[in-house]
Order: C-alpha cells, then structure tokens, then sequence
C-alpha cells in the first residue's frame, strides 16, 4: 500500500505552489466555460480554502495539527472574501457595479497569485512541508473511519426521497444510525484513529445542516427569509447599499457581500447558496469547538464536548439564521487563536483582529457578545501583572486598540443601524429594569425563551420529555462548574485562569440574560446558550466525569455522557413526537407541526407570483401570517411594491376588494398559522364565512386565489 505520509512529506514549496496554480487554472476554466458542477464545486472548496491555505504556507507553520490548519484556512478565506468584497464596494461609483463578475474575479485572481509568489518566496529555500498529515493506522480500525460517509449520503438521498415522494424511511435511518455509531466509537475508543474523532464530528454535523437545508426547493426558517432578501437587493444592483434597504440585516457582510460573491463565481442560484453553501461552511464549527476542548481535556471527552454543540437545536437549525453562523465561526475561531500559545505571537494577533473584524461585519448581536467575553481575556495579563507585580505590563493592548478602532469606524461610520439597535436594546433593559413596566406580552414573549431553554415549559407529553433532556445537560454543566470549584486550583493550571474567566464571564451573561427582561427578546437565551458552548461544553464533559467518580463508576464516565447525549439528540430531532404519534418535525414529517409552518411549495410560489402578474389596480392580497415567507421568496426585491395583509383571518372581517390567497396548509390541512412564541395552528372551520361568495380565479393544487 502506498505510504501516504512519504507521499506528502516529499511534496515541497515548488510542488505546493505548482499545485495550487493548476488548480487555480482549472476552477477558472471551469467559471469562464461555466461547465455544470464544476463550476460550482470548484470555485466554492477553491476560494473558500486556498487564500487562507497560502498564508499558512508563507506562514511555514509546521507541526500544526491538520485539523486546525483546515479551520484556519476555511476561516482565513472567508473572512478575506468579506473584507475583498467590502473594498470592491467602496469603488462605488467608479464601478458602477464592483461586485459583478469582472471585477471579483479579476480581483481574487490577482490575490491568489500574490499569495501563492510570496508563499514560493518564504519557503525557497525549504526542503519539504508534511502539512500535518498522519494517517498511519497501524493496527487501528478502518471501518469507524469509513462509515460516517453514509452520512451526508443517506441525508442528500433521503431529503429529495422526502421532498418529491414524502417517504422519510433513509432520513429516519440515518437518524437512528448516528447514535448506534456512537456508541460503536465510544466502545471502541482505544482501537480507532484519532482522525476518526473530527472526520465524524464534520459528518454528523454536515449530515444534520444538510438534512435541514435541503428540505424543500426554497429556504426554512424565519430569520433567513430576510436575510436573503438583502442579498437580492445586492444582487439587484450588483452593489451593496445599506440605504436599500436601512435594517441591521443589510449591514451583515455574511449574507450581502459574502453570498454575493459565491454567486458571481459558481452561477449557483441565490437559494442553494444559502441552503447548501452555507451548510457545508457551518459544518467546520463542531471541529472548532472539538480543537479548543481538546487543548484542555483528552480527545475522546472533546469529541463529546463537540457532540454537545452539534446536538443543539439551534446547530440543527443553522441554516435560519445564516448571519449568525458565519459569525460564530468567527467568534469560535477567535477564541480558538487567543488560547493557542504555540502560534506565533504576531500572526496570533493579526489573526484575532481578523476574526474580531470578521465577527463584527458578519452580526452585530453576536459580535457584542463576542466582545463581552473577548475584551476582559486580552485584559487578563494586563491586571495581572498589575495587581500581582506592581507594574504595567501592555501585552494584548495593541490587538484591543486595533479592535476598539475598526469597530468605532463600523458603527459609526458604516453600519450605524446596528449601533443604534444595540443602543436600543439597552436602554430598553435599563428603562425595563428601572421598573418603567413591563407588558403583559412582552412577560409573556419573555418567559416562553428563558423558561424554555431552562427546560421548565411543559406543552405536552413529548415537550415533558425534552424538558427532562435538556435538564439533565444544565444540572451536568452545574455539576461540573462545582467540581472546578472544589478543585480550583487544579482546574486553574488545567485550563489556564484566562478560560476559566470565559467560563465564569458565559455564566454571567447567561444569568443577565434570564434576568433581565428586553435582551432575552432581542437575543434569546437560546442563542446566547449556542454561543456560550465554546467554553462550556468542557464543564458539561467535567461534569460527567464527576458523576461517575462520586458514583464509583469512573470507568462509565464516557458512557454517562454519551447516554444524555443521545437523550438530548433524540429531542432536538424531535425523534420523541414522532415516537408518541406527536408529528413535529419539518424535515421527515409530511404534518409535523414546523413543517406545516415552513415548507414552502413551488405551487405556492408560482401562485404568489400569478396575482403579482394579474390583479388590477395593485390591490390588496390578504393572507394569513405563514404566507409571508412565500410572497418574500415570490417577490424578492419587488416585495415592497406588494400590497399585502398578512393578519387576514386574524382581523376576522369579510372584504369586498381585493383577493385571497390560500395556501398548501389552509387548503389540504384546512389550518390557519401565524407565528406568535412558536406556529399557531388554528382550524380554519370557523373562518370559512370570510371566504363566502368569493370566486376561485386561480388553483393550482397546492394554492389557490379567490376574488
């Protein structure tokens, strides 16, 4: 057999950069003669791996572990696509539109061959680079290497299987394969590869966003419906303009200038770049969080610590909410280079001001957040050495100030919206928490986040079930914060004072969150809880270890673990309603309650766009509240010229103008939805008068217009 270490080892600068210029060659042969798949594939992996890649090359970062180098690279090209595109924007009007096609792939072209001559130049006179790879398996498994594949396969396969015949039996094995493989790993964790580890975290969690984003031939979710809105409008004019559209969703680079992009190289509708693009760009956080738990505690325990974030509901889904998952990426990265001793000290820092510039132009909720944890770490050493050695000690004060520089010209200068949100937010909480009032609604808005993501909402039968999952993972997490308490200082030299001021600073914040009433509606606790796992998956992984060994049962720590992991993976796949005769999900069931909410039907869209194209006089389209989603994917840009009321059979009047759309669900399901804490599912029975006397003047079988 071919020894794949010799092979790389021998691949030096000449070979690397050889490689590179070939591939760079092909992708842009592949764009120009915009060849099916190739295109697509090609310009995506390129530009998404190799402009980081080259820098790690001019870098000459031997000896780092492959898997960060592969995060590094993907976060690094991400965030130069962002900032490349931001600088074609400013050329606004000398360009009149800077972010078509000539212009963006002139410019990358150029960056790449810049990147590629100065990583030739550094490494001349190197002999070999091995890129850090180690696949040596000697007498380790294969199979546990092999089988994650199934995977993403089952789930491409199993979707279109659901989408076109509505049969989910290959998305409900892969569901219940994933935790007989876990088990299989668990069990056999001293005869795998250590590859075997990130290579299945990357799967699963590949696996689970793509099940999510390739359901149905639109886009899922609430948030993303406007977040692909504002890439329309920038692809409207093939520049971004906050002024199109003034909301702090049009000042995200991650959903104007970053798909916009993606777009323009690979001809990949606008739709798949969101729903498939993005999800295989997600699907590096898991093995981020598994880099930086495993700087702290065994890799077998970082894989579980992992698991924790890919078995969230809000990991599942991701694809809703596509400004936050590149932002996240960001943020994890961050703290992933801040923690790393072993980089250089000057590329760590260019390194956390990218991510932190990243962050901040990709969500402003997130970035916030990312600088309440962020900001008090880089201070560390400073009160440290002031407190402890009586003298001033300016380690980390260059990255803050670049950092506090770039985010006062964002806000102030480009993105004040987001400032002003912000502003908002908080003198709300402070006019809140002053006791101006809080509203009966607003209470109740509240208590359904906070209460819920403590697990203390019982809805039903399945709900009840949930709840116990999800406090089982917050009492272990508790535990584990009591064991690093009563062991303080050996956890301290563990895991450094610097980590576990980010653990006791997402404690904090998790508590403000509960308490105080505004924030938890701006940002849920939910989110904040999905954010806040970089540092506190290891507590959760602490914690279990701790139950064992007060049990006597040290040995059956890992399994602990991975039985409430697998209790908490049934629950976010809502694999406990389906078991109960519940039906929830929108991914495998064809009347789960979120899927009746959020699947979006080409027959309604082709509707939608019918009386767009047909009514007279710009008259008014009354619908009930799910079908905005719809009208938003029909109208893209022209939505705004639309007449539309959303609050139809909630304004409970009959019309005499104007027409009605019904949609998938109102006609074959006979239910009214609109959204409120979650889908409001009301029978439409009582609401049939509103529809006496009107005329059917369009039905397409999954929608239909009455006049």
């Amino acid at each position: 057999m071919m020894d794949i270490n010799k092979q790389v080892k021998g691949f030096n600068i000449k070979k690397w950069i050889f490689t590179v210029i070939f591939f760079l060659i092909l992708t842009d042969l592949s764009i120009i003669l915009d060849i099916p798949f190739l295109r697509e594939a090609f310009s995506f992996i390129f530009f998404s791996v190799i402009p980081g890649f080259l820098v790690i090359l001019i870098l000459n970062l031997k000896g780092m572990d492959t898997v960060k180098k592969i995060v590094l690279s993907v976060g690094m090209s991400i965030s130069f696509l962002m900032i490349i595109g931001l600088a074609l924007n400013s050329l606004y009007p000398l360009l009149n539109q800077p972010l078509s096609f000539t212009p963006v792939f002139v410019t990358l072209n150029l960056f790449v061959v810049l990147l590629s001559m100065a990583a030739y130049w550094r490494n001349r006179n190197a002999l070999g680079d091995d890129f850090g790879f180690k696949l040596g398996l000697k007498d380790k498994l294969r199979s546990p290497l092999i089988f994650p594949f199934l995977f993403p396969l089952l789930t491409i396969l199993g979707t279109y299987l659901m989408n076109t015949t509505q049969n989910n039996v290959l998305l409900l094995t892969m569901l219940l394969l994933i935790p007989l493989y876990l088990v299989v790993v668990v069990y056999l964790k001293d005869r795998i590869h250590p590859a075997t580890y990130p290579l299945a975290l990357w799967l699963i969690g590949l696996s689970l966003l793509l099940m999510h984003g390739l359901t149905s031939n639109h886009l899922l979710g609430i948030d993303v419906h406007l977040e692909y809105y504002s890439f329309q409008l920038t692809q409207l004019s093939y520049h971004w303009d906050l002024n199109t559209y003034y909301n702090a969703y049009n000042a995200c680079m991650s959903i104007t200038i970053l798909p916009l992009i993606y777009h323009v190289l690979s001809g990949m509708g606008g739709e798949y770049i969101f729903k498939l693009f993005m999800a295989i760009i997600g699907s590096i956080l898991p093995l981020i969080v598994y880099l930086v738990a495993k700087r702290y505690i065994a890799g077998k325990y970082a894989f579980l610590a992992a698991l924790l974030f890919i078995f969230q509901l809000f990991f599942m889904n991701l694809l809703g909410a596509v400004r936050q998952e590149i932002a996240i990426i960001f943020f994890f990265l961050t703290i992933m280079v801040v923690f790393d001793s072993k980089l250089d000290n000057w590329f760590r820092k260019f390194l956390i001001v990218l991510f932190i510039f990243a962050t901040l132009i990709s969500h402003y909720s997130t970035a916030y957040v990312a600088f309440v944890l962020i900001l008090p770490i880089l201070l560390y050493p400073f009160f440290r050495s002031l407190i402890k050695e009586r003298k001033l000690v300016f380690t980390n004060f260059d990255v803050i100030i670049i950092s506090l520089v770039l985010i006062a010209i964002w806000y102030l200068f480009v993105a004040k919206v987001q400032f002003a949100s912000g502003v908002q937010v908080l003198g709300r909480t402070v006019e809140l928490t002053a006791g101006a009032g809080i509203s009966s609604a607003l209470v109740g808005t509240r208590g359904a986040y906070v209460l819920g993501i403590l697990g203390v909402v019982f809805k039903s039968l399945p709900n009840m079930v949930s709840v116990i999952a999800h406090d089982l993972i917050f009492a272990t997490i508790l535990v584990g914060l009591v064991a690093i308490v009563r062991r303080f200082r050996y956890y301290q030299e563990k895991f450094t004072t610097e980590f576990i001021l980010g653990i006791v600073i997402s404690l904090v914040l998790l508590v403000l969150f509960v308490a105080l009433p505004y924030i938890s509606i701006a940002y849920d606790v939910a989110r904040l809880f999905f954010q806040l796992i970089i540092f506190l998956a290891p507590v959760f992984v602490i914690g279990g270890i701790f139950v064992a060994r007060i049990t006597k049962k040290p040995k059956w720590d890992v399994y602990i673990l991975l039985f409430l992991l697998i209790f908490l993976f049934s629950c976010v796949t809502y694999l406990q309603y389906s078991a109960l005769g519940q039906p929830y999900s929108s991914d495998y069931e064809t009347n789960g309650t979120l899927r009746q909410g959020n699947y979006i039907y080409d027959s309604e869209v082709i509707a939608a766009q019918w009386v767009s194209q047909n009514r007279i006089n710009n008259l008014t389209v009354y619908s009930d509240g799910r079908e905005v989603a719809r009208f938003l994917t029909a109208y893209g840009p022209n939505v705004s010229n639309e007449n539309i009321n959303s609050s139809f059979f909630g304004w409970n009047k009959t019309i005499d103008r104007g027409y009605i759309y019904l949609g998938y669900v109102n006609i074959h399901d006979r239910l009214i939805i609109d959204m409120g804490d979650d889908f409001i599912r009301v029978d439409m029975e009582p609401y049939l008068f509103l529809l006496d006397g009107k005329s059917r003047i369009y039905d397409n079988g999954g929608a239909l217009i009455l006049w």
